[in-house]
C-alpha cells in the first residue's frame, strides 16, 4: 500500500527553516530577496517609505544559521514586511504563507502584511489581559505573579520588564518572551500583533466572563439544549478556547 507525505505527521518548521524557504522561493512573487543583503536592503526601503523597523544582513544570516532563534519583535516585523507574510507565520502560528502573486498582479511596493504593534497597542492588549483574565473571586494578577508564572514555565521575564511592557516603556520583547506571556494568559501569541486575532480573543474572553458572572453552568446547559446542530457546530471552537482561557484563570 502506497502512502504520501501528506499522510505522515509533520514537524513544525523552525524560524530558520521558514526564513530559508521564503528566501529560496524568493517569496512573495518570485522576485523577492534571495540573500541576506537583499533582505536587509528591502527592509530599509520599506522603512523609508512606510516607517517601521529594519533588519540587518548579519541578523538575517544568523537566523538562517540558527545562531539567532529568539529574535525581538521588531526583527520579526521587519522580516514579515519584506516577505509579505504575517509575524504569526514566522512564529509558527500557521504553516501556510500567503500565496505568491504573479508578475501581472505584483504590486509596485511590497505590502507589510502584519507588523509589530506600537508600544501603545502592545501595552493596551497586555493590560486588557490583566484586566479580564483572573478568577472571579479575586482581582487582577500582579506583575510579580505573572512573572513567576512565566518563570515556572521556563520563560524569562521579570516583574519590572512586564511593568515596562504595560506602560509602553518597552516595545521589543523577544518572540520567546511574548510566547511565554501568551501561554500564561491562555491566548495565541498572535493576539499581541494581529488585529483580527486580538478582536476574536477579546470577544471570547468577554463571553467567558459573562458566563462566569451569570452562573456559567446554568446558562450554558439551558442555552445549549436549545441550539440546533449547525449552531452547536459553530460553538465548538468557542468552547475549546474558553476552556483554555478558563484553565489559565485558575493559574
Amino acid at each position: 500500500m502506497s502512502s504520501s507525505t501528506s499522510d505522515m505527521p509533520s514537524r513544525r518548521a523552525t524560524l530558520a527553516e521558514r526564513l530559508t524557504s521564503l528566501m529560496d522561493t524568493r517569496h512573495p512573487d518570485g522576485t523577492g530577496p534571495g540573500n541576506a543583503d537583499e533582505v536587509a536592503a528591502r527592509s530599509r526601503e520599506i522603512a523609508a517609505r512606510s516607517g517601521g523597523p529594519t533588519v540587518s544582513h548579519q541578523t538575517v544570516h544568523n537566523i538562517r544559521l540558527s545562531k539567532v532563534s529568539n529574535p525581538g519583535l521588531d526583527t520579526l516585523a521587519a522580516l514579515a514586511g519584506v516577505f509579505s507574510v504575517t509575524v504569526g507565520f514566522l512564529l509558527g502560528e500557521t504553516d501556510t504563507p500567503p500565496a505568491p502573486r504573479s508578475a501581472r498582479d505584483r504590486p509596485q511596493a511590497p505590502a507589510v502584511a502584519s507588523v509589530a504593534p506600537s508600544a501603545t497597542t502592545l501595552a493596551a492588549r497586555l493590560n486588557h489581559l490583566f484586566a479580564v483574565v483572573h478568577p472571579r473571586t479575586r482581582g487582577p494578577y500582579t506583575d510579580a505573579e505573572i512573572a513567576r508564572a512565566v518563570t515556572d514555565r521556563g520563560g524569562d521575564l521579570s516583574a519590572d520588564s512586564i511593568a515596562a511592557l504595560r506602560n509602553g516603556g518597552w516595545d521589543d520583547p523577544t518572540s520567546k518572551q511574548l510566547r511565554s506571556l501568551a501561554e500564561v494568559f491562555g491566548v495565541p501569541v498572535a493576539f499581541f500583533f494581529d488585529d483580527a486575532v486580538a478582536s476574536k480573543v477579546s470577544d471570547d474572553l468577554t463571553l467567558l466572563n459573562a458566563f462566569k458572572e451569570a452562573g456559567a453552568r446554568r446558562v450554558a446547559l439551558r442555552t445549549v439544549a436549545e441550539l440546533d446542530e449547525e449552531a452547536l457546530t459553530a460553538l465548538v471552537p468557542v468552547i475549546e478556547h474558553l476552556n483554555r482561557a478558563g484553565k489559565r484563570q485558575r493559574m
